[in-house]
Parts: C-alpha cells; sequence; structure tokens
C-alpha cells in the first residue's frame, strides 16, 4: 500500500471585494448569493390562494425573514415591512392584520410578538374576501390541497353572479346605430301640464309719441333676458319712457326705450336715464347735459354783454350781489 496523498486543485478563490456582486452588472443571480428554502406545498398553496397584491407583497417579507434565515418564527416591524415592500407602514400593519385573521399567518400575543407563516394550509380561511378580489363561491375544504393528495379548486372557479349581456355600440356618425327608443310614459300619477303659450301684447292702442318699431325692440330685449312681458308691464314701461321725455331735454320716448336696450336694464326708468345721459354724451345731440347747461350760461353772459354795450345807463343784469360788476 502507497503511503502518497493525492492533492486536489481547487479553483482559485477571487477576493469578494474584487468580484461583481448580485447587483453589480455583467454578473447574474445565482444561488451563492443567498436562498430561501420554502416547501413546495405552500408555495403551490400560495398560487392558488386569492391574495391580493399588498398581501403576497408581505408574506414574500415574512418569507424571507423567517426561513431565509433558518428559522420558523420573527419578530418584524412594521418600518421594516414598509422598507422591503414600498407601502406604508400604515398599509403594512393594516395586511399585516388581514392576513392574520385569515390564519395565513399565525402570531401569539400581541404587535411586539413573532410571526409565522401557519404551515396548516387547511386551516387558511378566505370566506371573508371581498368579492372584487375574488368571485363567491361555497365553502369547500378540499380547496388548499395539492394537485397530488387531492382535487384543487380554483377559487376563480364558479358561475359568474350576472351573465354579460351585449350592448350595441354607439353611433360614431350620425344616422348610424340604432334608433334610440322613445321614453316610456308615466302611467300613473298626474299628467304633465302642457306649456303655457306666450300672450300676444297688443300694439294698436300706443300713444302718438312711440312708435311701435321702439316698442317691439324693448319687447324681444326683454324676450332675449327671459323675461317676457305682460301688457300690464309694456304698458308700465312706456308709461315711464314717456315721463322720461318730458324731463330730460333732447330726449324722445323712443330714444328712452332704446337707451334701456342698450344699458340692459329690464325696465325703463326716467331716474336712471337722467343720470346715464348726464354722464355720457347722447348720439346726435353733440353735448352732454353739462355742457349744455354750461353753453346755455355763456351765452347768457354774451346777451347781457351786449345789452350793456347798447345801453350803458342800464347795468343791472351785469351786478353781482355784493353790488359790484362782473
Amino acid at each position: 500500500m502507497s503511503d502518497t496523498a493525492e492533492i486536489i486543485q481547487f479553483p482559485e478563490r477571487r477576493d469578494d471585494a474584487q468580484s461583481p456582486g448580485p447587483e453589480r452588472s455583467g454578473r447574474s443571480i445565482q444561488v451563492e448569493d443567498g436562498f430561501t428554502r420554502t416547501a413546495n406545498p405552500l408555495v403551490e398553496a400560495f398560487a392558488r390562494s386569492p391574495l391580493t397584491s399588498r398581501e403576497a407583497r408581505i408574506i414574500r417579507v415574512v418569507e424571507r425573514l423567517t426561513y431565509g434565515w433558518n428559522k420558523a418564527e420573527d419578530w418584524i416591524a412594521a418600518s421594516v415591512f414598509s422598507e422591503m415592500t414600498g407601502l406604508s407602514e400604515g398599509k403594512c400593519s393594516e395586511t399585516l392584520n388581514g392576513l392574520i385573521r385569515k390564519r395565513v399567518l399565525i402570531r401569539r400575543g400581541g404587535g411586539q410578538s413573532p410571526v409565522r407563516i401557519n404551515k396548516a394550509i387547511e386551516e387558511w380561511d378566505f370566506s371573508a374576501q371581498k368579492s372584487r378580489a375574488t368571485p363567491k363561491r361555497n365553502a369547500d375544504p378540499d380547496w388548499g390541497k395539492i394537485p397530488q393528495s387531492g382535487v384543487s379548486k380554483s377559487p376563480q372557479d364558479g358561475e359568474t353572479p350576472k351573465e354579460t349581456k351585449d350592448i350595441p355600440p354607439l353611433p360614431s356618425v350620425e344616422g348610424e346605430g340604432p334608433s334610440p327608443k322613445p321614453k316610456a310614459k308615466p302611467s300613473g300619477g298626474k299628467p304633465a301640464k302642457p306649456k303655457a303659450k306666450p300672450t300676444q301684447l297688443d300694439l294698436s292702442n300706443l300713444p302718438d309719441d312711440v312708435t311701435a318699431e321702439a316698442v317691439q325692440g324693448f319687447i324681444e330685449h326683454r324676450k332675449a333676458l327671459k323675461k317676457p312681458l305682460t301688457q300690464r308691464a309694456l304698458v308700465l314701461n312706456v308709461n315711464e319712457a314717456l315721463r322720461a321725455a318730458e324731463r330730460i331735454p333732447d330726449l324722445t320716448a323712443d330714444q328712452a326705450l332704446d337707451e334701456t336696450v342698450l344699458a340692459g336694464w329690464q325696465g325703463v326708468k326716467a331716474d336712471w336715464l337722467a343720470r346715464r345721459l348726464g354722464s355720457q354724451q347722447r348720439p346726435g345731440s353733440g353735448m352732454n347735459q353739462a355742457e349744455r347747461l354750461h353753453a346755455a350760461n355763456q351765452q347768457a353772459i354774451r346777451e347781457a354783454v351786449a345789452r350793456r354795450q347798447r345801453r350803458p345807463d342800464d347795468a343791472g343784469d351785469l351786478l353781482d350781489n355784493d353790488g359790484g360788476h362782473w
């Protein structure tokens, strides 16, 4: 027998600082970087269970921090859940408590107690799952069994609550598509009242100072404001236009109606027209009220000066209140 020993040459090990890590480019993720041992029945049960996206992410964290460290359970802070899943701490705590109520996870005690995955798959309870996550189905104790030991039933199996009816497409061009059905008239209750027709206004007895054209324009103006006139309201507005013509110099009743329409007023008001025409120049007059008053005063002064020049002994109209001359 020979006493010699065989020397096996192992491949040279590179320094960890020089070798690219799992997140470095140029090297794919390997098992040597670390792995989590999870029983196949658990993995298959997770695949069949109606878990939400948040629930699946919370379970992966628990799986990583327990089975990934060869531990059955561990206390995991909400901040750790939030950091690993990207969810807020409140959402993580809410989802974790929901999984505990469904018996997918187990925690003995309060929030400071460790948490573990419940390996008794038959105890998982999704009966209180919301309908938007999974359709309603009858409780079946065999749903969580692996395919080799029984017939599994997917939570998506079962009859849908309502069948979808074909809805005709909307017409894309005028005239295409089915014509809309007329709305059915209510059988009971009081019949709908017919819309009242607008009353025809009588313009045959207008005053001589008002023309039918100006009155018709005022009537159309009220219709545009959705304030149609009654016969009584028409008479009142025409009378107010006549009153404004009497109070304001060089203003006719037709102009009073036209100014009311231009101002956008609902009715004719002599006081409003006096203020409006006193602050702006009226079309066709050349001067506003203040300018006309000033011109009248200047004309009176010129006439008084002319009389003084014709009759030097008569200076009464040029005396002021103190007896002096202007």
